[in-house]
Formats: C-alpha cells, sequence, structure tokens
C-alpha cells in the first residue's frame, strides 16, 4: 500500500464545482453535465443499456437548473462504454452536436467497430444490469463538430479547449474547462485506481502517444482533474497524477518483456495478465479486449526496441 491509497479512501470523486452535476447511471461511466451561462454540455454518455436512467438524471438537472436542452455532447474517445448512450441522447435533443476528433467521426462510420459496440454493449448488460439479449441502438453514432488541439468551444461564460491526446485510442481528446482550471482527462492519460493509490496505465496503441499525452494535458497545470471511470480525484494527488500513469505503463511494459523474453506467445502472455492484473468476480470482456491490443502493441514495441 501506498501513501496515496489514504488520499482515495477519503476522496469524493462527486465533489464537483458549481455548475458541474454528475448525471451517469450507476452502473456506468463517469458523464458530467456542465452548465455555461448561455449553453450546456454534457461529457461523454456511458453504456447503452442504462441511457434511460443517464437521460432520467439529466432531465433532473436541466430542471433545478431552469434550462430545457442539452447544446453540445463532448465525445472523449468512441469505445461503447463512453459513447454507447449516444444515440439515446441525440433521440432525446435531436439539435445536440456532438464535438469529438476527425477520426473519432471517422470511427463511427466503420461497421466493424460498430459491430464491436454492439457486441460489448450487449455483454455489458448482461455483466453489470442483468439483462439478457439486450440490443444497443447504434444509429446516431456520430460527429457534427470536429475539434483539434488547441480549438475551443464556448458555452458563454465557460470556454473547452480540445487536447488531442492518442495512446489508449488514436480518437482520444481531452477537454479542458476554464474558468477553473478543470481536466476533463481522457484514459490516454489513465485511470486511476484507487485502492492501489495509482493512475493506471490504458495503452491500447502507443505508448509514447500516452506519454506524450501525459505531458501535454500537464503543461496545462489543471488544478481540478475528472478522470474518466472515476470522477474528481483528491487535489493532493494531481501532482503525481501523469507520473503515476508513466511509472504504471513502465510496470506493465516490464511484466510482458519478462514474458516476451520467456518465449511466451501473445495468447500466454494474456492469461499471466489476466492472473495479475484482474480480481475475481471481475467481468473479463472488456478486460481482455483491452489487454489483446495492450499486449500486441507493447511486444511490437519491444520488438522494435521502443
Amino acid at each position: 500500500m501506498n501513501e496515496y491509497v489514504a488520499l482515495f479512501e477519503k476522496n469524493d470523486p462527486n465533489a464537483l464545482p458549481e455548475g458541474l452535476v454528475r448525471v451517469n447511471a450507476e452502473s456506468s461511466d463517469c458523464a458530467v453535465l456542465v452548465f455555461g451561462s448561455e449553453k450546456v454540455a454534457l461529457m461523454d454518455c456511458g453504456l447503452a443499456f442504462c441511457a434511460d436512467k443517464t437521460i432520467e438524471n439529466i432531465e433532473k438537472a436541466l430542471a433545478e437548473n431552469g434550462r430545457d436542452k442539452v447544446d453540445y455532447l463532448f465525445v472523449s474517445h468512441t469505445h461503447y462504454d463512453h459513447v454507447g448512450a449516444l444515440p439515446y441522447i441525440v433521440e432525446k435533443w435531436p439539435e445536440i452536436q456532438v464535438v469529438g476528433s476527425a477520426k473519432a467521426q471517422y470511427v463511427f462510420t466503420r461497421p466493424g467497430a460498430i459491430k464491436v459496440m454492439r457486441e460489448l454493449g450487449a455483454a455489458a448488460a448482461k455483466d453489470f444490469g442483468g439483462i439478457d439479449d439486450f440490443e444497443p441502438k447504434t444509429d446516431g453514432l456520430r460527429v457534427d463538430i470536429v475539434l483539434t488541439d488547441g480549438e475551443t468551444i464556448t458555452l458563454g461564460d465557460l470556454t473547452f479547449t480540445g487536447i488531442e491526446t492518442k495512446g489508449h485510442t488514436d480518437c482520444s481528446m481531452a477537454y479542458f474547462m476554464e474558468p477553473g482550471k478543470v481536466l476533463f482527462a481522457s484514459e490516454s492519460t489513465g485511470v486511476v485506481v484507487p485502492d492501489q493509490g495509482i493512475n493506471g496505465s490504458e495503452i491500447l496503441k502507443s505508448s509514447n502517444d500516452a506519454i506524450a499525452a501525459c505531458d501535454k494535458c500537464e503543461a496545462y497545470a489543471p488544478e481540478l482533474i475528472i478522470c474518466p471511470h472515476y470522477g474528481v480525484i483528491p487535489k493532493d494527488f494531481n501532482p503525481v497524477y501523469f507520473k503515476s500513469m508513466k511509472e504504471d505503463a513502465q510496470n506493465k511494459k516490464a511484466f510482458i518483456k519478462k514474458h516476451y523474453d520467456a518465449g511466451k506467445n501473445e495468447e500466454e502472455i494474456l492469461q499471466e495478465m489476466i492472473k495479475e492484473y484482474t480480481k475475481p468476480g471481475q467481468p473479463l470482456d472488456a478486460f481482455i479486449a483491452n489487454a489483446v491490443n495492450t499486449i500486441g502493441v507493447m511486444c511490437w514495441e519491444i520488438s522494435e526496441g521502443i
């Protein structure tokens, strides 16, 4: 146990600043509604099977703040657990403008990617909701406004700057909100593991890109970091957030390299990762899907001396 575990034990991940409201369903990822003086934005939207509950939470927050619609939906990346509810959100608010990277816009046109989203969305419904034979909607998966590195969108008194953060996926984006110096981080810069007191790496595409994403986001000097799959991290963890992710990436690569150098193939390394990095009862579908990519990327990097 390291010194940061205690920080997470005392931390409230839902302690958002005024004007920000967490609206995701209990089983879904961190989705935050942001109220600007003129417009309202939703940061990610979570899983498909609990979209109705997410929409109910959004409607409640809108009513409490005297608003009647969501103007923007900012997409961090195109994985099913972050955008599965997008078709349902678009159906509810047809005029919403979906913001994301050019790569995200392209991914939503690919039949293979849509197929994977359906499959994993259905698996999540079974694993987390106990729902058999769920068929996620996919009509409405789209990006209307492509945001590139450094481009901005305003909600009136609030400005969001897009930060391209490849590493987890090639379509990943983080968003920096001012005033407030709030970073809506992407998975390329890690996902915290509270009971270990670390920021775990989620590298599916490139270690170098993920490290560059950390450096780029750190340069914005965020004062509040909202981490995917968690929420607001402890303020005292901010100074080590990016460093911790880099260290975890190095540890995972060293773990994979040990088994790679021992002559194990990628399937055998996957079994070692399952033993090392999963807990009893943890749904394995998503872990395996990600781990297969991580192993493939890192084995290639090791073979190339990267």
